[in-house]
């Protein structure tokens, strides 16, 4: 912090008071410069708004944890003189003892200042004033302690000392770390009104950025809700750790939110804080997923540092807070410079959205910068250095929001020319599909056909299968008794087939039923007489025609087509591949028949091809069908007549 103006007692003093003042000030540097071997001394002049006690006080750092405020001063070596620029203890195993002596300047007047230390997230403190070598008020808070511990309702920690005219007190202060973090502690001595000012600034300040962040918040939450895009949800949760974390890292969090829950609040800082990186970075890679897709190793890499990034959230869970921060912090920086480089790439590449994702990187690490080397004292002047996170931060949710806006945007304008080009294709798809309609109905009524055949064909012999022969029985038997006419259902089957199959193997039986399949259809030469395989090696011909002995003459003829194949087959008798045929012949009924049932005509011809059989198959027989009565038929036993 720059060192406040030290201001007189006032130009209304008459020259004998002003000369008494200017004595009175020189006796009590002569008194200081003879004490200035035991500490330094700073004089509090009445007037003074802040002072800077940056390099004012001296140093010793307690490894062992072993000194008290009585026994610390006798610790005689080991205490240094304290830098110039704010402390910065960083990690560290040790205690650390400050120790300064202030003085009242007025011999004639009190003198109430503040001691702030400013860094809220100081886990242990403790001050002593020893006066005249006593000791006297001891304050002990902390970030680690309830709120209700600090002397003064402050998100800084502030300690009220009161000075009686002339008087000079030794100052000692504790700090120690809950597990080895420390960072900065600026020390300083304000009054009450000038206290007040930097605090209304500084809330002014946080109220614009909480207020900012606050309404992006809101305005988005209002998008996830009508829109359901995953961004939009990342970007909220992202805007929620930037609130989170911020809120705890000044001290508001221990203040209004979790007074009564210090651990609450150290874990909420460091969650947040990683859980905004990581949003960010899924955010990023969510709105370059197309830019990163023929890029895989670039893609691993960018998900492998997300995941480094969320690696400190369960660390923080566990109460490590200084290994948290040993790799939060270079995984964030790595994450940020990632993310822009990537940014800068698909810019390039003519992802135009992704310039304000670019933009926004480069505002944090522009921030981080500002604000590290403001508190180094490499930059001084302007309060506002001291908050170049906080700008950092809202502006890359700005930006990311603006980018986020141009990507639906983008999104929106990609879809309206696509559906414009869809609109055009779609009329040039009218004009071709009205000249393949013709050809593709053409094709599906072939393969249809094709299909239909498929479905009642055999697929080993090409014959029809039995499927289709119960239908076309059925058909033909109704149409015997509807329009007269007579019809032949001729069942066939090979002679000791099984036999065959047995000797030969069935590949071979698969080629003599094909060769026979292959035969009777041959031999067929009307498109009324079907061949149909019903059974492994049997066979059903359905005819149509009136005169019994030419269908008779007919299906011998099959039958002598079969033996002529001269097929070897050494389990049957004859030496050759021969069949047994049973032919019902059916008529239309008349006289007051019984109507015939289609598989009481089966059962006829079935029974005829075991007569055959019995008979020393490779023989036909033939035998005319006439329906029983009903209950005969039910019965299952129809009447044969020659």
């Amino acid at each position: 912090m720059p060192v406040a103006r030290r201001c007189g007692s006032g130009p209304t003093d008459s020259l004998p008071v002003r000369l008494l003042h200017a004595c009175w000030l020189l006796l009590l540097a002569l008194l200081c410069g003879q004490a200035a071997a035991a500490a330094p001394v700073v004089l509090l002049q009445p007037g003074a708004g802040r002072l800077s006690l940056d390099g004012r006080f001296e140093l010793l750092e307690d490894r062992q944890r072993q000194f008290d405020a009585s026994s610390v001063l006798q610790a005689g070596t080991g205490w240094a003189a304290a830098p110039a620029q704010p402390l910065n203890l960083g990690h560290s195993p040790s205690a650390w003892w400050l120790h300064l002596r202030v003085a009242n300047a007025d011999a004639s007047a009190p003198l109430q200042r503040l001691i702030e230390l400013a860094n809220p997230r100081l886990d242990r403190i403790s001050l002593f004033v020893l006066r005249q070598g006593r000791l006297g008020e001891q304050l002990h808070t902390g970030d680690r302690t309830r709120f209700a511990t600090r002397p003064v309702a402050h998100h800084q920690f502030l300690f009220p000392l009161l000075l009686a005219p002339a008087e000079s007190v030794d100052l000692l202060i504790r700090l120690d770390a809950h597990d080895g973090y420390f960072g900065l502690a600026p020390l300083s001595v304000v009054d009450e009104a000038t206290l007040q000012q930097d605090t209304q600034r500084h809330t002014l300040l946080l109220g614009l950025y909480y207020g900012g962040l606050g309404l992006l918040l809101l305005y988005h939450l209002c998008l996830v809700a009508s829109t359901r895009e995953p961004s939009f949800v990342l970007y909220v949760g992202y805007l929620v750790a930037l609130l989170v974390c911020r809120f705890a890292f000044e001290g508001h969090a221990a203040q209004y939110w979790w007074p009564d829950q210090p651990l609450l609040v150290n874990q909420a800082l460091l969650v947040a804080y990683s859980a905004s990186v990581v949003l960010f970075g899924a955010l990023l890679l969510v709105n370059l997923r197309e830019h990163l897709a023929p890029q895989p190793r670039l893609r691993a890499a960018c998900w492998a540092l997300v995941t480094l990034n969320a690696l400190p959230i369960p660390l923080a869970l566990l109460g490590h807070y200084s290994l948290t921060l040993k790799l939060a912090m270079p995984a964030t920086l790595v994450g940020i410079l990632l993310a822009a480089v990537v940014s800068l790439r698909a810019w390039r590449s003519g992802y135009t959205h992704t310039r304000y994702f670019l933009a926004g990187t480069v505002c944090m690490l522009l921030g981080l910068l500002v604000e590290r080397l403001t508190l180094e004292s490499v930059l001084g002047g302007h309060a506002l250095l001291n908050y170049g996170v906080a700008i950092g931060s809202v502006l890359e949710a700005l930006f990311v929001a603006v980018a986020l806006a141009d990507g639906m945007n983008r999104l929106k304008a990609d879809k309206l020319q696509a559906e414009r080009l869809a609109r055009e294709a779609e009329v040039q798809l009218n004009e071709q599909l009205g000249q393949l309609v013709q050809g593709r109905t053409q094709e599906l009524e072939s393969a249809n056909r094709r299909l239909n055949q498929l479905a009642i064909t055999d697929e080993l012999t090409g014959a029809h299968n039995r499927r289709h022969f119960q239908h076309e029985l059925d058909s033909l038997v109704a149409q015997v008794q509807r329009s007269g006419g007579a019809i032949g259902l001729c069942l066939f089957d090979l002679d000791h087939f099984k036999g065959y199959n047995d000797h030969y193997g069935h590949p071979a039986g698969d080629e003599v039923l094909r060769c026979v399949a292959a035969t009777v259809q041959a031999t067929c030469k009307r498109t009324t007489d079907r061949l149909f395989r019903v059974g492994g090696e049997e066979f059903a011909l359905l005819m149509a025609g009136t005169d019994r002995e030419q269908m008779q003459g007919f299906v011998e003829q099959i039958r002598q087509a079969i033996e002529a194949l001269d097929m070897p087959h050494a389990k049957n008798p004859r030496g050759l591949v021969t069949a047994s045929f049973g032919l019902a012949w059916c008529a239309p009924s008349g006289g007051g028949r019984a109507t015939p049932d289609p598989a009481a005509v089966y059962r006829f011809a079935d029974q005829l091809l075991y007569r055959a059989k019995a008979a020393g198959r490779n023989v036909t027989v033939c035998e005319v069908f006439v329906p029983a009565a009903a209950g005969a038929a039910l019965a299952g036993t129809p009447a044969l007549a020659h």
